[in-house]
């Protein structure tokens, strides 16, 4: 049986998918793990497409259904991804500012203050997002589309800044002892 609805669904759920892994794959980048909540969350979309595509001859309407669930669990999994990048970012930028001061920063990495508040922005309108549900998507959406490669950029500069690099790695090295 073939329905324009199905049809439709299951080409914008290859959308939301693309975009979430595009998301995770960029979280690993800056965080050098896995980002397993959002790896679950694709997942659980895989599920329901599988049961969806087996139910579709059968019953539509829980087809259909499914095939909604399987579309905000790939919203979920992008969310999770860019949840954990900028989380590590704004994380790694605390602790440089606790061990060098923000103005030692700023000498060697000039775009410590334009990165800094740009990420702290992020992070405020995923705090937002999580109040006004009716647009959390359109939030993530921008996030990803405006803000999430510019940040990324930024932080690799940040991270391969030779001298904040080592000072870092010192301290580190001297929290695990």
């Amino acid at each position: 049986m073939s329905d324009d609805r199905f049809d439709q669904l299951f080409l914008a759920i290859g959308l939301e998918w693309n975009k979430a892994k595009k998301a995770i794959k960029l979280a690993e980048n800056i965080d050098g793990e896995v980002v397993i909540p959002a790896i679950f969350e694709l997942r659980y979309a895989g599920r329901r497409l599988v049961e969806a595509w087996t139910s579709r001859s059968s019953d539509i309407d829980t087809s259909l259904a499914l095939l909604k669930d399987a579309k905000f669990d790939c919203h979920r999994a992008r969310h999770d991804a860019i949840d954990a990048a900028t989380s590590k970012m704004v994380g790694d930028m605390n602790v440089a500012v606790e061990f060098l001061s923000a103005g030692v920063i700023i000498k060697l990495f000039p775009s410590f203050s334009e990165f800094y508040g740009s990420l702290l922005e992020v992070r405020e309108r995923i705090a937002i997002s999580r109040e006004d549900r009716q647009n959390r998507d359109k939030i993530y959406d921008t996030i990803q589309n405006v803000d999430l490669d510019r940040l990324a950029t930024l932080y690799r500069q940040f991270k391969s800044c030779e001298p904040l690099e080592s000072v870092m790695s010192n301290q580190v090295h001297i929290l695990r002892r």
